[in-house]
């Protein structure tokens, strides 16, 4: 196979590679190396270190501080990673990065009063892309060139401002000599600087230079995902581009730069192996750091050994998602509960509650699932107009319109973008789209399927026996001028509330005629026993009731609850919920940060208070579930999403240059809410904003992969692991960390990882 062909397979799977990022309405976390869970996670980070500078470990300091402050046991490190660290820490060394063209050509030239040649390629492309996907209408009607590349390719050849902005008279010459087609510019490339290049150093080539884009990769990755396009690959064959304009302007007009050109990149392209190898050798020390640190923070988890079930069957039972912000709650509803003399049984379970659900909106569908998963039904929502006041709610939730809002209002409105205006809670109030007819495909839902719907939620909530009042409690952020609001909504329905998800199953597990099937299929639901639908507002932990038949007990230890968290956040209920509301504030949540635990077991088995609010849990009862069948199904769906979250908060403070979102005080929204720029440039940020995990003197999340605990025997986790191949690739490539905690209450280790098939 030819360089040139070898070139653009390279790409190609490099391009497919990139993670997508969702729009705004529906941002959720995603794990920015999901399509590199195959490879050692060690491996990765060095390969990405030296292409892009990406780091996926903390700094020697970091770690040396956390050795200082004794959040790291001294039983798990030796003297000599004692030595080398402290010396690692004084030294700050330097590690080789690869540099593309206009890196070097920055590097090489003196340009006064002029705009570096790294900064201007990002610009441009950036902005380009964002006309791209703003204005659909003019560059993506049927019947016309969508092709990105081509569109770049125009607007390039018809701006004479990037010649005068870089005073480069040659440029425009060089943008009309462009092959039309990208297949063709990875030929010239090849035959220009590029004909002895291996494999490897093709890859960190292409890279590096997807790194320079990586938010607007990760959106078109989504767009690819759902369309049949190729957006990424173009992007990349865009940034090529930029690469051999500036190699001929350098061999036209610069003999010195174009001769130190050919040097370096053939230096890299030579040594590139060894870089790369030199960095994974040098990041083993910090590696075995990082995985003392992670045990240790694991150690300050307590478990209670098994006892015998009791036989009581609870007052009132309360199904939350898995969230972290959920456990919070859970544990003070149950503390609650027992303080009024009420048994309450707090249950975890995805937030979609089984349900795989899509509002049908004008045309288009609002998934309440899942990322990884696809709605098999579907709502209709009918149409309905917009009352004034929900208008006016509207624009005064979005960036920067709270400015415009006052400028087409007038003074009437200074009062609320001074002291803030009601954030929103999507859905939570919708139940004319709640009680709409279920959809299939091919028409309403039949009998059967809604009975299927709710045998399998049940089955994995696993009830043992089922309370009078049984409570699905969603959950959902209340905030204002917040363009990532979404991804602190739940993630296991799409970046939406829970809402929709707990009303839709309560109202069937509430049909008589549903009950009546389930008991025919063995589920005996007693006639006692009512479903109610609830959620859980999470700035301010009120809880928003759903149904209207919840009976005052039940209401009353929900209340106690919220006073109880309330006064422990040390904020009045008062500044609470003016925090939640005001158009300029920060930090309305601290949302998933810290969460670095996923539970699957008994959550009354975990008693450690002080790390309440980092843990996904999510009930597991492996006793019924010899085969793993179950544990199985937890890993590919929770699980999944549990490493995405934790992943997306781990980059965003290992990494938060290239893999966070910056200061949210710049974010604006770009391109039909695809994303966010920092300010007015730049490429499209991905990831958390700084604020979403610092609090301005340190970081309020712990830097941990997920720790994964099952409460089950080691072959029932074997058989699962067996069955759940993603999640077995995560565990064996170590992105994440596995344990078993056994009958005594000890974490062992799951020692022997089944390779997929």
């Amino acid at each position: 196979m030819s360089t040139a062909n070898r070139l653009a397979t390279i790409a190609g799977q490099v391009s497919k590679a990139i993670a997508p990022q969702w729009p705004l309405s529906q941002w959720i976390a995603v794990n920015p190396f999901w399509h590199y869970r195959q490879q050692p996670v060690a491996g990765v980070a060095a390969h990405w270190r030296y292409s892009a500078g990406t780091r996926l470990l903390m700094s020697p300091d970091f770690y040396w501080q956390q050795w200082q402050q004794n959040r790291i046991d001294a039983g798990l490190v030796t003297n000599n990673m004692v030595n080398e660290l402290e010396q690692r820490a004084l030294l700050k060394a330097q590690l080789p990065q690869w540099r593309n063209l206009s890196q070097l050509v920055d590097k090489y030239t003196r340009r006064r009063r002029k705009m570096r040649w790294n900064d201007e390629v990002v610009l441009q492309i950036s902005q380009t892309c964002g006309l791209f996907m703003q204005f659909p209408t003019r560059f993506q009607q049927a019947g016309k060139d969508s092709s990105l590349y081509q569109h770049w390719l125009t607007i390039s050849r018809a701006d004479r401002g990037i010649e005068t902005l870089m005073d480069e008279a040659e440029l425009t010459e060089l943008f009309a000599q462009l092959p039309d087609d990208p297949d063709k510019l990875i030929q010239v490339c090849h035959d220009n600087f590029l004909s002895d290049a291996s494999d490897y150093a093709l890859r960190c080539y292409s890279q590096a230079l997807i790194s320079d884009l990586w938010g607007w990769a990760a959106a078109f990755a989504y767009q690819d995902a759902r369309q049949d396009s190729q957006w990424v690959f173009e992007l990349l064959c865009i940034r090529l581009a930029w690469e051999y304009i500036l190699w001929q302007l350098a061999e036209r007009t610069n003999t010195k730069v174009y001769q130190q050109l050919q040097q370096a990149l053939s230096a890299q392209v030579e040594n590139c192996e060894g870089q790369v190898a030199h960095i994974e050798q040098h990041n083993s020390l910090l590696w075995q750091w990082q995985a003392a640190y992670e045990r240790s923070q694991l150690n300050r988890l307590q478990f209670k050994p098994d006892t015998a079930e009791e036989n009581n069957t609870p007052d009132v039972q309360a199904v939350f998602c898995i969230d972290v912000r959920s456990e919070r709650y859970r544990r003070a509803l149950e503390q609650a509960g027992k303080s009024l003399g009420s048994y309450v049984q707090s249950k975890g379970f995805a937030g979609f509650f089984g349900v795989p659900l899509a509002i049908q909106r004008k045309g288009r569908d609002v998934p309440h699932v899942p990322g990884l998963l696809q709605p098999a039904y579907y709502i209709k929502a009918p149409a309905r107009k917009q009352s004034v006041g929900s208008l006016l709610s509207n624009m005064f939730n979005a960036p920067v319109s709270m400015f415009s809002g006052v400028e087409a209002l007038g003074l009437s409105k200074l009062k609320s973008l001074l002291t803030g205006v009601p954030g929103q809670l999507a859905t939570a109030n919708n139940a004319y789209i709640a009680d709409g007819s279920i959809c299939e495909q091919n028409g309403e839902a039949s009998m059967a399927s809604l009975v299927d719907i709710c045998q399998q939620a049940l089955a994995g909530m696993q009830f043992e026996r089922f309370a009078q009042h049984i409570v699905l409690v969603g959950h959902g952020s209340h905030h204002s001028n917040n363009a990532q609001r979404a991804g602190l909504n739940c993630g296991a329905c799409g970046g939406q509330t829970g809402a929709l998800s707990a009303r839709v199953l309560v109202r069937l597990l509430n049909e008589s005629d549903i009950r009546k099937h389930l008991r025919e299929r063995g589920v005996a639901i007693p006639e006692a026993t009512q479903f109610h639908s609830a959620l859980h507002e999470t700035v301010t932990d009120k809880v928003i009731w759903l149904s209207n038949t919840v009976p005052d007990s039940v209401k009353q230890m929900f209340r106690a609850a919220t006073e109880q968290l309330t006064q422990a956040s040390g904020e009045s209920a008062k500044d609470r919920k003016t925090r939640s509301g005001h158009w300029a504030e920060l930090r309305p949540e601290w949302g998933l940060a810290d969460n670095n635990v996923l539970f699957f077991g008994q959550s009354d088995r975990l008693t450690s208070a002080e790390t309440i609010g980092s843990n996904f849990l999510h009930d597991y009862n492996s006793k019924n579930d010899p085969n793993g069948e179950l544990l199985a199904q937890l890993m590919s769906a929770p699980g999944l999403v549990a490493n995405w979250i934790n992943w997306q908060y781990y980059c965003s403070v290992t990494e938060p240059k290239q893999l966070g979102s910056g200061n949210k005080l710049l974010h604006n929204r770009v391109a039909n809410d695809i994303g966010v720029f920092e300010g007015n440039g730049g490429d499209l940020r991905q990831g958390l904003a700084w604020q979403s995990v610092h609090n301005g003197s340190d970081f309020v999340h712990r830097p941990m992969r997920l720790q994964v605990i099952v409460e089950a025997d080691e072959a029932t986790i074997q058989r699962a692991l067996a069955r759940a191949a993603a999640f077995n690739e995560l565990f064996e490539q170590q992105w994440i960390n596995l344990h078993r905690l056994n009958a005594r209450g000890e974490l062992c280790p799951v020692t022997t990882p089944v390779t997929a098939k």
